[in-house]
């Protein structure tokens, strides 16, 4: 799976400093081996859990990232339905794929931004492309 021509947004989020420091260099060096540019991936830091979904609606609406990882453990966010519900309207609305966890996640992010791609390269010219607002 190649990461070229993709930008990702990571957030990270204080108070797992321990999963970061042993997942965030890791997901960077992934995705620069599959070919992703330094540069196109933007990370941001956030206060709190909470505030993971505000951060992904600012990478949806202001950046140009195809696709954002949280960076943090992946039971700690999903087994908050709150904030799992305001992750897949972000989804829904803004056509972004979103990828909670680790380096482990690195694979998975990717593949789901190239199967969007390629449907959207494959489909008819008359369906509505790019983000939803």
């Amino acid at each position: 799976m190649s990461a070229t021509n993709m930008k990702f947004g990571v957030i990270i989020v204080r108070g797992f400093e321990e999963y970061i420091d042993a997942n965030l260099m890791p997901l960077i060096d992934k995705f620069i081996n599959m070919g992703c540019q330094s540069q196109n991936i933007v990370v941001r830091t956030v206060p709190t859990l909470h505030d993971v979904v505000i951060a992904t609606q600012f990478f949806a609406q202001y950046t140009d990232v195809d696709g954002v990882v949280i960076l943090a453990p992946e039971n700690r966010v999903m087994g908050t339905l709150s904030l799992m519900n305001g992750i897949v309207q972000i989804q829904i609305q803004w056509n972004m794929v979103v990828a909670i966890g680790g380096a482990e996640r690195a694979d998975d992010i990717v593949e789901m931004i190239a199967m969007q791609n390629e449907m959207e390269m494959a489909a008819p010219d008359s369906v509505a492309r790019g983000n939803f607002s």
